[in-house]
């Protein structure tokens, strides 16, 4: 269910995602590079910061999404599919990965200023813009742009779980407008940000997802069957429904101990078709896009939009390991 890795001075956490999510697994990987650094005789102070030396508490396993569950509440989750990504892929499921770095302050400062909306709104309309604007194929289609946002629930029902507690909101842009603008996309993204990061609407998908779990005729079938009904939930609900997700994980809020040793973090998600990523530790954050596609046009339409409203950006890609691969 989850890999611990090393090279040189780096560890790596690869878990699956019915176990936690990223919250879940940030604190866990926090706690073991805490323990390492103590088991190298640093003497540290975690200033309740590393939950692995906190008192266990019950709270944190709990399955908060059947504690939240309401059988009277329920929204219905049937989603049309959307627009994907076209183009030729790299051999042997190799995913190319390209790193933005840039510096915090100055890209929120940005942002504010020049937008009046988060991080995590602009960078999903800018995602979607530069898929439109690279996507020929993409304007008439008859299926629009959808992004997939995971939301970490926890703040919205005062949950301390570590388990997977995290439901995603959307953004759709249609395909029969021929003249987006990034300014149209940012405004279609602010306001599907406010209506569904609404608790009662929230706790409607979560009442959804369980009672689905709980049907009684999933419950009895065999489990080839049961297999089947699942991979039909999940082509309803999964990547047959999303052009590209997007994971903002925040910030890696280290104590004071650590900011000296730990000098980056990268946190990285699979995909069939653009997946994005995005967190924060010291002084910088990290956009991550991880694709099998050979063609780079969409990130670099995103680098450059950046470049050019003055962001300094520093890029880092496994694209010559995955090219020599597929020579």
């Amino acid at each position: 269910m989850f890999k611990v890795y090393y090279l040189d001075n780096k560890i790596t956490l690869e878990t699956f995602h019915a176990i936690s999510d990223g919250t879940g697994g940030l604190h866990f990987l926090k706690s073991i590079v805490y323990k390492y650094f103590k088991l190298r005789g640093f003497n540290l102070d975690h200033q309740n910061k590393i939950l692995g030396e906190l008192p266990y508490s019950k709270k944190e396993s709990e399955d908060t999404f059947v504690s939240n569950y309401d059988k009277n509440n329920k929204l219905a989750l049937k989603e049309n599919k959307s627009y994907h990504i076209k183009g030729e892929e790299f051999n042997n499921n190799w995913l190319l990965s390209v790193k933005i770095k840039i510096d915090t302050k100055a890209f929120i400062k940005y942002i504010k200023e020049t937008y009046q909306c988060t991080m995590t709104q602009y960078i999903t309309a800018l995602v979607a813009y530069s898929i439109f604007a690279e996507s020929i194929d993409f304007t008439g289609h008859k299926k629009p742009i959808k992004l997939f946002v995971p939301v970490n629930l926890r703040p919205y029902f005062n949950s301390k779980t570590l388990r997977n507690f995290s439901l995603y909101i959307k953004c759709s842009f249609d395909s029969e407008k021929r003249d987006w603008t990034f300014e149209d996309m940012l405004e279609i993204t602010k306001n599907d940000f406010n209506e569904q990061l609404d608790k009662e609407q929230l706790n409607k998908r979560i009442s959804a997802l369980v009672g689905f779990e709980k049907n009684i005729f999933i419950r009895i079938l065999p489990l080839m069957l049961k297999n089947l009904a699942f991979k039909i939930g999940y082509n309803i609900l999964g990547e047959q429904v999303n052009t590209c997700a997007l994971s903002n994980l925040g910030i890696c809020d280290l104590p004071d101990d650590l900011k000296d040793k730990v000098i980056d973090m990268d946190f990285m998600n699979s995909s069939t078709g653009l997946a994005l990523t995005v967190s924060s530790i010291n002084d910088h954050t990290n956009i991550i896009f991880t694709t099998p596609k050979k063609d780079l046009s969409i990130i670099n339409h995103f680098i450059s939009t950046l470049a050019k409203a003055g962001m300094d950006v520093v890029i880092d890609t496994n694209y010559m390991e995955v090219y020599d691969e597929i020579l």
